[in-house]
């Protein structure tokens, strides 16, 4: 199955997506549609942490149900999800009252002033809203010169004509705006610098667009555009540094320093922990088991000295068949290994192994472990979801001290880098030998498929524990910045801070997702010394789209959207929190 990356709708084949989207999302490339919020006279729980943090003009309402939306394109992309058996009505704006200056707010904390529905004398004119949610006063159908061509300015200043397209070079996508086709670009060609493109209209004839990052083109737009990097980013950020900005980072370093004293307390005691269990664990199972740590203490990000993480494997071969593309990230992994009676419990007469019945036996090991280790008599089993891959446990190593989270991971180790997943090649690492190593190998752990499959029972995730430790371990190795793990290590503050004042608010977005988001941040740092206040709110800006359109790309795999299956209201909640974390580095009081 395919699915769209705007409306996550499943279709069989490219074709069909193809066919959907020119039909429900014409040239609206995004990855998705913001969720907004209903409104409510009564404030829920988070609202009424927040606040109301933007005033948002709903003014296209659904003429099915009670939905409203801000833009006609947010509402057509609802319409075909929810109204999807029905046809699509054209809807007008419901606010009809004139006003002498209004604002829209958009997603970034930008005000952009809404023409007045009556011009200076008096005489009504148009307005046309244009794919941005940006208002703009349409021309009279007949320009200073008397012609009756009819156009519409768009986001950077120009006029589009109605039969005005704009090509691709590298491949025969076209698009009606050029920020349709920065959009594409970006996602479709990254490895390629975005060049001046042309347009053409019915007659053939043709004429080149502005360079899409010269300084013609408005500030607004490129914030907006997901295909604009970092430090482009970070070149038209204008707005002042202030004192509270500088403060409010520096805060937040020292809030995330850990004391060497505790750090090197829970090293020892996790050191002696992993040593007994890995003992016993080898001397009541026949096989031969190894690990290797992953996570936040071992690749220096960490923000508290109680979390661990270690990935368990056996000694046996194992293949996994990346052939089958059917469910991507997800595929089924068989025994090569000559027969392993430990392991005749979890393998199918084809020689699949079931990851549920892996994970189920390893679990009970690692119960009879838990019992015979002296350690044991101080770790508590955590009760976790039983989709999580994850044995966790508190181990209570230090008197006076905070249970350490310990995470145990049943996987299997596949040597080799996977065909699926992209060739890395960080410019941000300076060491040839640290890449090399971690393309040496991958994982498979026992995570289950979300996606409606027949095999579904059959299906491993496919794990990049290792590359991941080693990239973000070594992020600051070339040179051009010390800031970079910082930057993450920042996010997962804010993260972490909401967890606490949400309690069971946030359980799907993780680490795991973080690194993904940052790593491609860290491919688009700025060259040049850069103030760290505008980086970091640079960073969250990025961070807010990908919330609000429920897309981050995986880093190691295209086409993967790893927020697909996170719910919405925890997506929305990471954004009011994101938002607000902006603002201060901006300097500015919350809105009101």
């Amino acid at each position: 199955m395919k699915k769209c990356d705007i409306c996550f709708k499943d279709y069989k084949g490219d074709a069909g997506i193809r066919i959907h989207k020119s039909k429900a999302h014409k040239d609206e490339p995004l990855g998705g549609a913001s969720t907004k919020d209903k409104h409510s006279k009564t404030k829920t729980a988070v609202q009424a942490s927040y606040g109301d943090y933007q005033t948002k003009d709903f003014k296209f309402k659904c003429k099915f149900c009670d939905k409203r939306t801000e833009t006609e394109t947010g509402l057509r992309i609802h319409h075909g999800i929810v109204h999807k058996g029905t046809t699509y009505p054209e809807h007008s704006s419901t606010d009809k009252k004139a006003s002498r200056t209004k604002t829209v707010l958009d997603a970034h904390g930008t005000t952009y002033p809404e023409p007045s529905s009556t011009d200076e004398k008096g005489s009504r004119t148009k307005s046309v809203q244009d794919a941005h949610g940006t208002t703009y006063p349409e021309p009279s159908s007949t320009d200073q010169k008397g012609s009756g061509t009819k156009s519409v300015p768009d986001a950077h200043g120009g006029n589009h004509t109605d039969d005005l397209q704009f090509n691709c070079k590298f491949c025969d996508k076209t698009s009606q705006t050029e920020r349709g086709l920065k959009i594409h670009h970006g996602r479709v060609h990254q490895d390629k610098d975005f060049p001046g493109h042309c347009y053409k209209n019915s007659t053939g004839s043709t004429a080149a667009t502005k360079d899409p990052y010269a300084k013609s083109v408005a500030k607004e737009e490129l914030l907006r555009s997901p295909s604009v990097p970092l430090d482009m980013m970070v070149k038209i950020d204008k707005a002042t540094v202030t004192d509270q900005a500088i403060d409010r980072l520096s805060d937040q370093l020292e809030e995330c320093k850990m004391s060497k004293k505790d750090s090197s307390a829970a090293s020892e005691a996790m050191n002696s922990f992993t040593d007994s269990f890995l003992t016993e664990l080898n001397k009541i199972s026949k096989l031969k088991w190894f690990f290797f740590n992953s996570g936040s203490f071992y690749d220096k990000t960490r923000n508290s000295p109680d979390e661990f993480d270690l990935m368990i494997y056996p000694d046996v071969q194992v293949s996994v068949d990346f052939d089958d593309k059917s469910v991507l990230g997800f595929y089924k992994v068989k025994m090569v290994s000559t027969r392993v009676p430990e392991l005749d419990g979890t393998v199918t007469r084809n020689d699949y192994i079931r990851p549920e019945a892996y994970k189920t036996y390893v679990f009970e090991l690692f119960d009879r472990v838990l019992q015979k280790i002296r350690e044991g008599r101080r770790v508590t089993k955590r009760v976790k979801s039983r989709n999580s891959p994850a044995y966790t446990i508190d181990y209570k190593a230090i008197p006076g001290k905070k249970a350490i989270d310990v995470d145990l991971v049943p996987c299997f180790k596949i040597e080799g880098w996977p065909p699926v997943a992209k060739r890395l090649d960080p410019k941000w690492i300076s060491y040839d030998s640290v890449v090399h190593n971690a393309m040496k190998s991958c994982d498979i752990v026992c995570k289950k498929c979300p996606h409606d499959h027949p095999d579904n029972n059959l299906l491993w995730r496919l794990s990049f524990a290792k590359a991941e430790k080693m990239l973000m371990k070594h992020a600051n190795s070339s040179g051009d910045s010390t800031f970079k793990k910082d930057a993450y290590r920042f996010i997962k503050l804010y993260i972490c801070n909401m967890k606490d004042q949400f309690p069971g608010k946030i359980q799907k977005f993780s680490s795991y997702c973080i690194k993904q988001f940052i790593f491609t941040e860290f491919d688009n740092w700025p060259k040049k010394p850069t103030e760290e206040v505008i980086i970091q709110r640079n960073i969250l800006k990025h961070l807010i789209e990908g919330l609000e359109e429920r897309c981050i790309p995986n880093y190691f795999l295209q086409n993967d959207n790893v927020l697909q299956f996170i719910p919405t209201d925890e997506l929305n909640l990471l954004c009011r929190g994101m938002k607000m974390e902006y603002e201060k580095l901006l300097g500015k009081k919350r809105s009101k």
